[in-house]
């Protein structure tokens, strides 16, 4: 807010920024992050008996994993990546997914 005869008045051109909890440390915010997958990821590990890193079952443990082909996994779990292009529109295309509303509209009276 700038001064103005003695009455603070918004000044538009300058962002505001507002720090709730004071000065972020982000050295300390990224360990803390990669210690919390770490961890994740060995319980995701032990529980499912499934190298995760390496995409690879592990031996023993509560289930019995083997490969199935790409072209028997269900549509909605295959990969797919969006690309201008005809590859992007084949995917929806595969997915049965409906072309979403692209224009924003007034108010539709009732």
């Amino acid at each position: 807010m700038a001064p103005q005869n003695g009455i603070l008045t918004p000044s538009f051109n300058t962002p505001v920024c507002r720090s709730l909890f004071g000065p972020v440390d982000r050295e300390q915010l990224r360990v803390e992050f990669q210690e919390s997958m770490r961890k994740t990821l060995e319980e995701a590990t032990c529980k499912w008996s499934f190298d995760f890193v390496n995409e690879s079952p592990l031996q023993g443990g509560d289930f019995q994993w083997e490969g199935v082909p790409g072209n028997k996994v269900p549509v909605l779990y295959r990969p797919c990546m969006v690309r201008a292009g005809r590859q992007g529109a084949q995917c929806a295309k595969e997915r049965g997914s409906k072309r979403k509303q692209t224009n924003i509209t007034g108010r539709q009276s009732s």
